[in-house]
């Protein structure tokens, strides 16, 4: 697939101030077919994402003038958009820290573009206009319509649909499973709720910031964490219904980080062919591991790992990785909706 193939270039923000970095990534980026838009500092960068919001941000933990980590927390203040953070060594305190932000990955530098592209294709597949879809079913049709319902089912993570005093007026399957389990939510007399009470309030507010009971609507964000059941990442934002004036609506998305996104293996093989190991790979790429990090995991050589790929690519017809995961992210409907269904 070349990138003029592609209905519509995704808007890349990278934030970094190292040359070295953003002459590799810059390019890199480019040539896959995003149009990125580079800033070296986190106030400029605070500047373009207001007026030119992009679909993904790429932030470097250590900016002259902020933490990455707080850069994207602000962003988020603004509007959601997945961000990816990039540092130069692993920290446990700062990945805890991104999570806690709601950012979608943390990465280790030095990478390549192609090494960062799986992540940002996972990133947009997973979020990528979740609202916009949504907030125009119910907004022309009612929250009533089965469209809707139909319409939230089919993607993988949980999706809340809430109103002003946090009724829930309606959750897909994943977010069902996840209040089912009780772990981390929970619906409470027909209410959404954080499980453990020590979350309550931090979990009202962030709901309550998405309808604007203190001012103006604005999306929040935080991470539920449970000792047995793992960690949740959880963003409200404004679902504005315009034939409902004078009536609020959020919705809340749900990320479970202990599940990640699994491949279709049935599909995979009944359509191109690939084995149990090459199929393990695809997962691992969908789900933005590097070739190096998922040789780490399964205990290969990088050159076993290359020659499974080429495989892939030659059953698959692709030749890149990022052609191999907007393939399979087109093929996980439960991540992406296809524009027919609407």
């Amino acid at each position: 697939m070349n990138n003029s193939d592609r209905s519509t270039n995704h808007h890349i923000l990278l934030v970094d101030d190292d040359p070295l970095v953003v002459n590799t990534l810059r390019p890199g980026l480019s040539h896959a077919g995003y149009d990125v838009d580079v800033r070296c500092d986190g106030s400029s960068a605070l500047t373009s994402f207001r007026t030119n919001t992009p679909d993904l941000a790429i932030v470097d933990v250590m900016l002259p003038d902020i933490l990455g980590t707080e850069l994207a927390a602000r962003m988020m203040d603004i509007y959601y958009r997945p961000i990816i953070i990039l540092s130069g060594h692993s920290d446990a305190e700062i990945v805890k820290a991104a999570i806690g932000n709601g950012v979608f990955g943390y990465l280790v530098k030095p990478l390549s573009a192609e090494q960062l592209v799986p992540s940002i294709e996972t990133a947009l597949a997973r979020f990528g206009d979740v609202h916009q879809r949504v907030a125009a079913h119910f907004g022309g049709s009612g929250v009533d319509d089965l469209q809707i319902y139909d319409l939230l089912d089919r993607f993988a993570m949980g999706l809340i649909v809430i109103d002003d005093k946090l009724h829930i007026h309606y959750h897909n399957q994943a977010a069902r499973g996840l209040i089912d389990s009780g772990a981390s939510i929970v619906s409470s007399g027909g209410r959404l709720a954080a499980a453990q009470a020590h979350h309550g309030q931090a979990f009202n507010r962030v709901l309550r910031c998405a309808l604007g009971h203190n001012g103006n609507a604005c999306m929040g964000a935080m991470t539920l964490e449970h000792a047995t059941a793992g960690a949740i990442q959880v963003w409200a934002r404004p679902l504005h219904n315009d034939r409902c004036l004078g009536s609020a609506y959020a919705i809340v998305t749900i990320l479970d980080l202990s599940r990640p996104t699994p491949a279709p293996e049935p599909l995979l093989k009944a359509l191109y062919g690939l084995t149990a190991k090459e199929c393990l790979l695809a997962a691992a790429l969908l789900n933005g591991k590097t070739i190096d990090q998922y040789c780490e995991s399964r205990f290969i050589s990088a050159n076993t790992a290359r020659t499974h790929l080429k495989s892939i690519y030659r059953k698959t017809n692709t030749n890149r990785q990022v052609d191999l995961v907007r393939l399979l992210s087109r093929l996980l409907g439960g991540m992406i909706p296809d524009a027919e269904s609407n």
